[in-house]
């Protein structure tokens, strides 16, 4: 079975969150560095992008509104 923290990526539409990707500790960046460096970004709630932090046993640990902007540039791995 394959456990390690990991953030996802998702865009809520209505009630439904719709996943964009996620991100797993890679030879560039780990997750919780990830985590620290995305900014919480204050924005209207019909923006709809955040990010969910989830530790190694799969339970969700936080979560984060982020912008279009931000959310592309953590699927991208261009944030640092």
């Amino acid at each position: 079975m394959f456990q390690q923290s990991k953030i996802l990526v998702w865009y809520q539409v209505a009630s439904q969150k719709v996943v964009l990707g996620e991100a797993f500790h890679s030879s560039s960046y780990d997750v919780h560095s990830l985590w620290r460096n995305t900014p919480q970004e204050d924005l209207p709630q019909s923006m709809g992008f955040g990010l969910t932090l989830f530790d190694d046993g799969g339970r969700e640990v936080a979560g984060k509104a982020i912008s279009m902007t931000t959310a592309d540039k953590v699927l991208s791995g261009k944030l640092f």
